[in-house]
């Protein structure tokens, strides 16, 4: 082989890497570019209940916060249907790039995946956790036209009147409540499924259901406004907004916790970069005086968690949920 030849050859290899270079740079540019000018249009929260329950209230308060402090927009997007299914896939399918995120409660993330079968995703491989939006306890409410104050005397009116007691439910959770309760306390309530809270709520005000679990945040307007009755908290702890109202312990059932939770997630893969900024700009948010003031109102709790934190939450909460519903013979 000739000096020459041998000179063009090396220059061709030359030329040839530097192309291959470039095309590499040049296909990585535009994911850079999104991560270092997000958000530069408005941000869509998937929320995969009807609007007016928990999960609604609680992304609209999120959304209204952290407007100011990204620059954009939270457009609030509701996909009810099928316990929350359709919203959390919908956000699972979306494109990983921050602007459509999707908020995840216990029944979507913790339950569905093990008793749905159209619940077909993993949430730990689909989903990314990014920040927990609020913490509140669930609450089991009746109707007022029952006369019942206690769970005591809930568990003695469905022994008196077999068959006649039902169940509001339009949730995974709310679902496992009532079948933990049946299995610690024998009480027997014919489930009835709703499309979302608001719904069921006016079923139980107007007689026509006897009953429901629900996270606090929703139930405590209907409580305040005297149209339905408390009458045992799901929860170790008493809640300072009903201090009247027994725990679950103090009503004798031992060994049964159900709460509530709403935690920020986007589709696997969007940058962490954009996590990372998801996460500063939440805590930020739910940390303003109008936020706090409207959580205490509603009895939600903030826990200040980081990206590492609130992975943890999901995971271990995954784990006990698990283990209820193959206590409870739910699986699917």
């Amino acid at each position: 082989m000739t000096t020459s030849t041998l000179a063009l050859r090396r220059g061709a290899l030359t030329l040839a890497a530097a192309s291959a270079l470039v095309t590499a740079t040049l296909a990585l540019a535009p994911a850079s570019a999104s991560a270092n000018d997000y958000p530069n249009k408005p941000i869509t929260a998937v929320v995969p209940f009807g609007a007016g329950g928990g999960t609604d209230t609680q992304t609209r308060l999120w959304g209204e916060a952290m407007a100011p402090l990204i620059g954009e927009r939270i457009i609030v997007e509701n996909v009810a249907g099928a316990a929350g299914v359709i919203g959390t896939k919908q956000g699972i399918a979306a494109e990983p790039d921050g602007y459509t995120v999707v908020m995840g409660v216990a029944s979507t993330i913790t339950i569905n995946p093990f008793t749905n079968p159209a619940a077909d995703y993993s949430p730990m491989d689909d989903l990314q956790p990014v920040a927990q939006i609020g913490y509140t306890p669930y609450v089991m409410v009746v109707a007022n036209d029952l006369g019942i104050k206690t769970l005591p005397e809930l568990i003695e009116y469905g022994q008196e009147h077999e068959g006649e007691l039902t169940y509001a439910g339009w949730t995974g959770v709310g679902e496992m409540a009532r079948k933990g309760l049946e299995v610690k306390t024998g009480l027997k309530m014919t489930p009835v499924p709703y499309k979302g809270m608001v719904e069921a709520m006016t079923d139980i005000i107007a007689g026509r259901a006897s009953g429901t679990i629900v996270d606090l945040a929703s139930a405590l307007p209907f409580i305040r406004s005297g149209d339905v009755t408390p009458i045992v908290m799901t929860g170790p702890d008493k809640s300072p907004a009903l201090p009247d109202v027994q725990t679950i312990d103090e009503a004798g059932v031992k060994d049964y916790f159900i709460d509530s939770w709403v935690t920020l997630f986007v589709p696997k893969g969007t940058p962490m970069e954009i996590v990372e900024y998801l996460n500063a700009k939440t805590r930020e948010a739910l940390q303003t005086k109008a936020v706090q003031d409207r959580y205490e109102e509603l009895a939600i709790e903030f826990r200040d968690y980081d990206v590492a934190q609130t992975e943890d939450f999901i995971q271990r909460q995954i784990n006990g949920w698990k283990t209820l519903i193959d206590e409870t013979g739910s699986g699917k």
